[in-house]
């Protein structure tokens, strides 16, 4: 994180999977307060992190920027709670799947500076995507400000409102189809005699092996694709049958169907 970073006061409403692993990147760099209502969590929580833990009014009192990292179910009631405090001059950023920016804007206030946001699980281990979006209100340097926040847990895109459900499709929900896919190489793999294990490991380090040459070299996957597949071999056999079963068309149905349904869901 850039080092002008450091000052900004940032508080995290709502720490489960996404909101801890945005903790669990910035904590180090910059002063950081959470609000976390479920008491186990903020049990585990303050004994691995040495943050202050404050309710909804203190975070935003004492604030710059408050990462919104609650269920988009209960977003709405954060919304009401929070729209009682002096907001003036902070920066809301919603990581929530769905809610859009006008409508933030909407319950909050028209002046209200608000940043939606589409990290992925991956951010975990910090290797996720993020890609950010800005509303009405933004000052200049809004949009790098947040982004070098997400960065700490992976890499981020810049995009319009109009893109996120593409978004959702693709990057959101995009680990499930990685491990739907390594779901059913494994399985297959050990169709052909190896143990649980053995398969797992030929499939991961396959998937990792092959990502990194991906993302080390020139050349596009339909290029490296080729230089696998010899005419009439082992993996033009394999390749045949992926075309048969419309392996190509059955992914891109997936994704529109993803951002139909996300499209659907949206708080507009």
């Amino acid at each position: 994180m850039k080092k002008t970073n450091k000052i900004n006061k940032i508080a995290i409403i709502g720490c489960g999977n996404m909101g801890a692993a945005i903790l669990e990147g910035i904590y180090k760099n910059s002063k950081v307060m959470v609000c976390e209502s479920d008491p186990k969590k903020n049990q585990l929580l303050k004994r691995k992190y040495n943050v202050t833990f404050c309710d909804v009014s203190t975070a935003i009192d004492d604030s710059q920027i408050i990462v919104l990292a609650v269920k988009p179910q209960i977003f709405p009631e954060l919304l009401e709670e929070i729209k009682v405090f002096n907001i003036k001059d902070k920066l809301f950023v919603s990581i929530a799947a769905g809610i859009t920016t006008s409508f933030i804007e909407k319950k909050l206030g028209k002046d209200v500076r608000v940043i939606r946001t589409m990290p992925n699980l991956p951010a975990q281990v910090k290797q996720g995507i993020t890609a950010i979006c800005g509303g009405k209100n933004l000052k200049k340097k809004d949009i790098s400000l947040v982004a070098d926040i997400f960065k700490e847990i992976g890499k981020t895109v810049i995009v319009e409102e109009k893109m996120i459900d593409a978004v959702t499709a693709v990057s959101g929900s995009g680990p499930a189809y990685v491990f739907l896919f390594v779901e059913c190489f494994v399985k297959a793999a050990q169709s052909l005699g190896f143990d649980a294990a053995t398969s797992k490991e030929l499939v991961l380090q396959t998937l990792k092996g092959s990502l990194c040459l991906l993302d080390n070299c020139n050349e596009d996957a339909g290029v490296l694709r080729s230089r696998v597949t010899s005419k009439g071999g082992t993996t033009q056999a394999a390749l045949e049958v992926f075309a048969k079963g419309k392996f190509e068309k059955t992914f891109k149905t997936a994704l529109l169907s993803a951002r139909k349904r996300a499209k659907e869901l949206s708080r507009r």
